[in-house]
């Protein structure tokens, strides 16, 4: 059976029955004006367009389940150079295992990561897309040519403090034009 999911807020979410239910569900997700504009928030960004995830859900085992999607996303940030726009455009793969239940690993020590995806009532396929979109956005996003130059600031008559001033070779080198002067 194939059924097409459109809305993020209510549809993007299936019932962990219709999982149990169905062999293979094949989707497409598309995304309010809303959904959007708190995505944007939510991320920080200066403009998101053209949002695409469309996949299949596909049954693994009892309670297991394996998810194919593709999402897309054309992203606007400032440069943290800059701060001017950089258009991003992220177009990924999810590849992920969902499991049936809660992460006995999270109540166990919040240091492990893991890889598979555990839900109780509802897979929410709109959380799978902020999460992938979240992971895939440049942190530092700066345009192309941008480049951090070192800068230097310092008052009238003081030597700047730089990372050579600071090396311990610059410092053993200055010790040694000292004895050497002496």
């Amino acid at each position: 059976m194939k059924e097409s999911l459109k809305k993020f807020s209510n549809r993007s979410r299936i019932e962990i029955f219709v999982l149990e239910t169905e062999k293979k569900i094949e989707f497409t997700l598309s995304f309010t004006d809303n959904e959007l504009a708190q995505l944007k928030k939510d991320l920080n960004l200066i403009s998101l367009k053209k949002t695409s995830m469309s996949g299949k859900i596909t049954s693994t085992a009892a309670g297991q389940w394996h998810l194919k999607a593709k999402i897309g996303a054309t992203i606007v940030q400032e440069s943290v150079l800059s701060l001017k726009s950089v258009t991003t455009r992220i177009d990924d793969k999810i590849d992920m295992r969902i499991i049936k239940g809660h992460d006995d690993a999270v109540q166990n020590s919040e240091l492990e990561l893991n890889e598979d995806y555990f839900i109780e009532y509802e897979l929410d396929l709109g959380a799978v897309f902020f999460e992938n979109v979240a992971l895939s956005i440049p942190v530092f996003p700066k345009g192309k040519g941008e480049s951090f130059e070192n800068k230097v600031f310092t008052a009238k008559g003081i030597d700047p403090l730089t990372n050579d001033r600071i090396s311990p070779f610059f410092i053993l080198n200055k010790l040694k034009e000292k004895d050497q002067s002496e």
